[in-house]
């Protein structure tokens, strides 16, 4: 639903825990969100591999995140970030966030956003490739291996630097963050295989858009905002992009928050990134393999 500028929007979505519900329920919420999304019937349940990703030395925790993260060449990673990130959620977001790292492709540019109030007009607090066995590397497995673990580090470093910022501002903006990601992607090959991987709460809670409404559906705000933000120019471009949605979460318990809302917010979601051309590939409350 579409909030008048000056009217207070409430920030309980962004510092939302998930008290009271079962991480079963979670789940199944989840995996309700993905109907009628046939690619991701498959293959979401990949089992845990603990493997490294060649000589490497950098570890990628899941199947499903090595055969999905690691067929893109363009890696966009937006991450709850300071008030975004719910209570007792950050040490799963965090494996979630790192395990991205480890899983991506060698020669794959990622980079890593944070998920604020102010998502569009926030720099990236990581951006680098990934490093790939050629050159040097080639002839030399140890720089090789050295330089995947100061990457999978940094990578690391840049992530638990997420709750520190934007800690006392309200709000969370992900359409935001998805817009800046696209954005950047429409500058990069055509060709080049595009994957956005946002870990947030689920729920957009901004001046301009505020999802939650107690006891609606939020997917049954899609169409009118679909067309709000096309007519506005805010609609994400995210065109051939395979888009990854984790970590979404039920709220406080004076929310009242049900199983049929947080499939609710999946579809909405869906939404949102078939209008701006990409694929919603999963949108679940963790990344299959990944342990919270």
């Amino acid at each position: 639903m579409l909030v008048p500028p000056g009217i207070r929007v409430s920030t309980l979505g962004g510092r939302a825990p998930a008290r009271g519900i079962a991480a079963a329920a979670l789940a199944a919420a989840g995996l309700l969100g993905l109907t009628g999304l046939a690619a991701c019937g498959s293959g979401a349940g990949g089992s845990a591999s603990a493997a490294t990703s060649g000589t490497s030395g950098r570890t990628c925790p899941s199947d499903w995140l090595a055969r999905e993260v690691g067929s893109g060449r363009e890696v966009e990673l937006l991450v709850a970030a300071g008030a975004t990130i719910p209570a007792n959620r950050w040490h799963a977001y965090r494996a979630m966030a790192t395990a991205v790292a480890g899983c991506a492709a060698p020669g794959a540019a990622l980079t890593l956003r944070p998920v604020t109030a102010e998502s569009l007009t926030e720099l990236p607090l990581f951006s680098a490739t990934v490093p790939a066995p050629v050159g040097q590397n080639e002839v030399n497995p140890l720089l090789y291996r050295s330089e995947s673990r100061r990457f999978a580090v940094r990578e690391a470093a840049a992530v638990d630097r997420l709750p520190a910022v934007a800690k006392t501002t309200g709000g969370s903006d992900p359409l935001g963050a998805l817009a800046a990601a696209g954005q950047s992607l429409a500058l990069e090959p055509p060709s080049d295989k595009r994957v956005v991987v946002v870990i947030f709460n689920g729920w957009q809670q901004s001046r301009a858009l505020n999802l939650f409404a107690y006891r609606r559906d939020p997917g049954a705000s899609t169409a009118a905002v679909v067309r709000s933000l096309r007519g506005s120019g805010a609609l994400p471009a995210l065109t051939r992009a395979d888009v990854v949605i984790a970590g979404v979460t039920a709220g406080v318990a004076s929310m009242q928050t049900s199983d049929a809302q947080i499939a609710g917010l999946c579809r909405f979601w869906r939404g949102v990134v078939e209008a701006g051309g990409g694929t919603l590939k999963l949108c679940v409350a963790a990344l299959p393999g990944i342990d919270e």
